[in-house]
């Protein structure tokens, strides 16, 4: 039976008992690789305006890079595939156009990368990422429920009402 797993996030490491914390490195972002497509570019740029990408490290360029580039590749020869879906097998028959085989396999590549990028939600998690948007006081969540400011509201009176039951008559 295999033995149970700690939850994502929660493990330590064994020399000094600490949690491994990534911490956001400013001014890490670098321009994309020459030749993207429109598609990749705005992909690109999606994951530099993401949170998670402030904790990339200098050493997950080369991951990074081949991310795009993959992606790329699967974006332009699925569409060039799209244009004519099957064509004749050397039999005569008809075929799938191997350019999509060509684009699965970079699509491969591509989720691999993800994986290891913490691209996407599952993935996030797996690697114990937790994305946290912004942190809201009480009085923010007070003024977006209609509480408004515990000050400005008026105290509630208990009104006291007399039971019927315990009167004698």
């Amino acid at each position: 039976m295999p033995r149970t797993k700690a939850p994502a996030g929660s493990t330590v490491d064994r020399r000094n008992g600490r949690r491994a914390d990534l911490v956001p490195v400013a001014g890490a972002r670098f321009d994309a690789p020459e030749g993207l497509s429109d598609e990749a570019t705005a992909a690109w740029n999606a994951y530099w305006d993401d949170t998670v990408a402030s904790v990339m490290t200098p050493v997950d360029r080369a991951v990074l890079t081949r991310w795009i580039k993959e992606m790329d590749r699967y974006l332009r020869l699925s569409a060039e595939a799209d244009r004519q879906p099957s064509v004749r097998g050397s039999q005569g028959q008809p075929v799938e156009n191997p350019l999509y085989a060509t684009a699965y396999k970079a699509l491969a590549a591509v989720q691999a990368c993800e994986k290891q990028m913490g691209m996407g939600a599952l993935n996030r998690s797996a690697l114990g990422i937790a994305v946290i948007t912004e942190r809201k006081s009480l009085a923010d969540m007070n003024a977006r429920y209609g509480g408004g400011d515990v000050g400005s509201r008026p105290a509630i009176v208990a009104e006291v009402v007399e039971d019927p039951r315990a009167s004698d008559g």
